[in-house]
């Protein structure tokens, strides 16, 4: 009877753990989707924006001054300029949408995220799993964050007649900074900013999560060490301040405009799952070590 109870016991740990894994699994693939969507939002909402803002540009504002006067001379009968404000305001309500969406897609990632978090606690009450965990969400919110937009940019004028009138936008990522450095000739630049905010990150958090295979193994070890040592050298949380500094200073001037984009929270979340989870994953490999 007591090796029935002890097999039965067995059985049901091991359909609990089973049922983990694929609730697990799934909450992982829900996980994917978020970031994709999130993505997928941000470069609408990007293109909206860049769309609204040529028709913000002083050549189309004079254009459209023009359109405007010439539908009140004609009485109505030539509105050219009735459709163009029309489309604009179109325009516009897509941009709010696509941003609704992003807020929505964010909370999404970021509630799967803690469930994922907590789910694989409950599974073994184990911060070392935990550390593990977060570091593959760290690396889906890596890939966001280096994607997306992270801040733009725009110096804009109220001018008589003309209205609102934009003179410069700019939505930048780091990924397309890199992009922009390297066609405009500072290919050095270019490479020591893909060097420190994508190569580092993505070997630091490499080689802290190959452990998750074999903590014993030497190679590994000096593998933990050396990603733990590599954090000190990553540019991830200096670019995070420098952009919010960016942010802070050209908020404060009289035509300029900064707006801070979801590549910037999804970036930061990399920087602090990352430096939490390597963490946990040292703190819990030491500990065995000396248990």
């Amino acid at each position: 009877m007591t090796a029935f109870t002890d097999l039965l016991r067995t059985d049901i740990f091991l359909m609990k753990s089973v049922l983990h894994w694929i609730v697990q699994s799934l909450l992982f693939l829900l996980l994917l989707f978020c970031a994709w969507k999130t993505w997928e939002q941000a470069h609408a909402y990007e293109r909206e924006t860049l769309f609204i803002i040529q028709q913000l540009e002083a050549g189309t504002r004079v254009e459209n001054t023009g359109r405007h006067i010439l539908e009140m001379i004609t009485l109505g009968l030539y509105d050219g300029y009735s459709e163009k404000l029309e489309e604009l305001q179109q325009h516009q309500q897509l941009r709010q949408a696509y941003d609704d969406s992003i807020t929505i897609t964010s909370i999404a990632f970021f509630s799967v995220a803690a469930l994922i978090l907590l789910m694989v606690w409950s599974l073994n009450r184990s911060l070392l799993d935990v550390g593990y965990a977060m570091l593959l969400v760290a690396l889906v919110a890596l890939a966001v964050g280096l994607s997306t937009p992270i801040l733009s940019v725009e110096a804009s004028k109220e001018l008589p007649v003309l209205g609102e009138t934009v003179f410069q936008f700019k939505s930048k990522g780091i990924l397309s900074t890199i992009e922009t450095l390297r066609h405009s000739g500072n290919l050095w630049l270019a490479v020591l900013l893909f060097v420190f905010s994508v190569i580092v990150p993505l070997l630091k958090t490499l080689l802290v999560g190959v452990t998750w295979w074999n903590h014993e193994h030497h190679l590994f070890k000096k593998g933990l060490d050396l990603g733990h040592h590599m954090g000190k050298w990553s540019m991830a949380d200096v670019f995070v301040v420098a952009i919010l500094v960016a942010y802070f200073a050209n908020s404060g001037q009289d035509l300029t405009e900064a707006e801070v984009q979801v590549g910037l929270l999804f970036f930061a979340s990399y920087v602090i799952l990352s430096l939490l989870g390597t963490q946990l994953i040292t703190r819990g490999i030491n500990k065995k070590a000396f248990t």
